[in-house]
């Protein structure tokens, strides 16, 4: 796994995927259609060139993000994956490291994350573009625009935006997947790692592996948002769950039951992006449901109100990356 660099690329790792699978075989069942169908760990959650930077330099192939996620990520978590499901738990230091490091970017890797960045775009950079417009107005007139004039060029420029995605870096995408997974695994490095056990399999798995459960018991559609008080939900096996929590007191007993299994089904099948996956022969959960489509993102509430002081402005600054060879990653794609 750790020398995989085709282009046809894994949103979950087939180290994880088999986990889950018999003689390499998964039962899958997509949100389109509704029934269950055989697939490979080698076919299962690809998406091509899903992580290729679209502008490579010359003589490069494109697949620098892959070949960081197989040989840093995947590669060294592949073995301690094995070595939890074979029955080793507590885990050392460095091995809930690279655990904690592959949970990261699962969150940051996701067909969900990237519809998120999207989602922003969409909405912010119509605001962006008719602040500028209006900042150049301003500019070119003794008399500075009103609230009310400038509201309602906000407004039109907002209902209709110019096309600038052309005018994109089209490597953001890859940028800001890796600075949010380092960020990721930085506030996580903090939380409290437990395994939940069953004697029977009773978990699905979602195409993007993991679900952040907010505090009122939702599932989070905004990954990888962690509310305060949230937990980070990973099911390793059909009967290990993984939890990333800040309140380990609330898993004393350290027992999947039905009803948990249950819980974090219910986020895998409100979240997954195209498919959820279980173990071939583990039937249906009772009265599970799998909508057609992955939940609607909300419309962002933006207030529009004069600044406080004239220029304020201030260069946009990046949190420092922590890991070394994914800095470099970064500075290569334009970061």
């Amino acid at each position: 796994m750790g020398n995989n660099v085709s282009r046809r690329h894994h949103l979950l790792p087939q180290t994880w995927l088999e986990g889950f699978a018999q003689n390499g075989v998964l039962t899958g069942r997509r949100r389109s259609g509704g029934r269950d169908f055989p697939v490979s760990v080698i076919d299962a959650t690809v998406v091509s060139q899903f992580y290729s930077n679209p502008v490579p330099e010359p003589g490069e192939d494109g697949q620098e993000v892959e070949k960081f996620l197989a040989r840093n990520v995947e590669g060294p978590a592949a073995a301690v994956l094995q070595a939890v499901r074979a029955g080793r738990w507590p885990l050392a230091q460095d091995e809930e490291t690279v655990l904690i490091r592959l949970l990261a970017h699962q969150l940051a890797r996701s067909q969900a994350f990237r519809k998120l960045g999207k989602h922003v775009e969409d909405h912010l950079l119509p605001l962006i573009t008719a602040l500028e417009i209006t900042k150049h107005m301003d500019e070119g007139t003794d008399q500075p625009l009103s609230p009310g004039e400038r509201k309602r060029i906000i407004e039109r420029v907002r209902r209709n935006p110019p096309a600038i995605e052309n005018l994109l870096d089209p490597r953001r995408d890859l940028r800001q997947q890796l600075r949010i997974a380092d960020r990721t695994e930085q506030t996580l490095a903090n939380w409290q790692m437990i395994l939940l056990r069953a004697n029977r399999p009773l978990l699905l798995l979602a195409d993007s592996g993991v679900v952040v459960r907010r505090p009122d018991a939702s599932f989070s559609p905004y990954p990888p948002v962690l509310p305060d008080d949230a937990e980070v939900l990973a099911p390793l096996a059909p009967h290990l769950l993984l939890i990333l929590t800040q309140r380990p007191d609330r898993h004393n007993d350290r027992q999947l039951t039905p009803k948990k299994a249950g819980k974090v089904n219910r986020g895998a099948l409100a979240l997954c992006h195209d498919a959820v996956y279980r173990q071939p022969g583990h039937r249906w959960p009772k009265g599970a449901t799998l909508l057609s489509e992955p939940p609607s993102l909300l419309s962002p509430s933006i207030t529009i109100s004069p600044a406080a002081e004239e220029d304020t402005e201030q260069p946009m600054r990046h949190a420092s990356i922590s890991h070394q060879r994914l800095a470099q990653l970064v500075t290569e794609l334009g970061g």
